[in-house]
């Protein structure tokens, strides 16, 4: 979470990318409960031993889909809730924020998720903090929602394999 909020200020991700408090306050959420109880195995390990973990998230990012599924199982506690004032639709982009943010510390998608933001990279001329600003140029709201999403998951994976 430190790092990510790193990222977000100083690194200047906040700005760049234009996200609002709900953005800020779901990357924040997510970086914080995106190894909520884990306990030390890895998902290949839940799969082959056929866990009640892998069989709930039929296989697939099982430690992250525990995550997910366990910070959202902590919020339906009313002293717990700390987004019960935000408005359905609101809850829903904080929902679909995390939910996308804990799946992308899943280590399978490393490859893919460098190949794709070394692409963007590349494709917008990124370097030194030049040309940030294009990633969110003329981008239609469901567009910015994407790519804020994209870098915001890339982001936080790059806080959990930087410890």
């Amino acid at each position: 979470m430190q790092m990510g909020f790193y990222m977000l200020t100083t690194g200047q991700m906040q700005k760049s990318l234009k996200l609002n408090m709900l953005d800020c306050l779901s990357f924040l959420t997510a970086a914080i409960c995106h190894d909520l109880g884990h306990d030390g195995y890895t998902n290949g390990f839940h799969v082959n031993a056929v866990t009640p973990r892998a069989i709930d998230s039929n296989d697939v990012s099982v430690q992250e889909h525990y995550h997910a599924a366990e910070l959202f199982r902590i919020l339906t506690k009313k002293q717990n809730n700390f987004v019960e004032d935000l408005s359905k639709d609101e809850y829903k982009i904080f929902r679909k924020r995390i939910i996308g943010l804990i799946m992308a510390t899943d280590m399978s998608h490393h490859a893919e998720a460098v190949s794709k933001i070394n692409g963007t990279v590349s494709e917008f001329d990124i370097s030194d903090g030049k040309n940030v600003e294009k990633l969110t140029e003329g981008q239609n709201e469901s567009e910015l929602f994407k790519t804020q999403q994209f870098i915001m998951e890339t982001a936080l994976h790059c806080c959990d394999i930087s410890q």
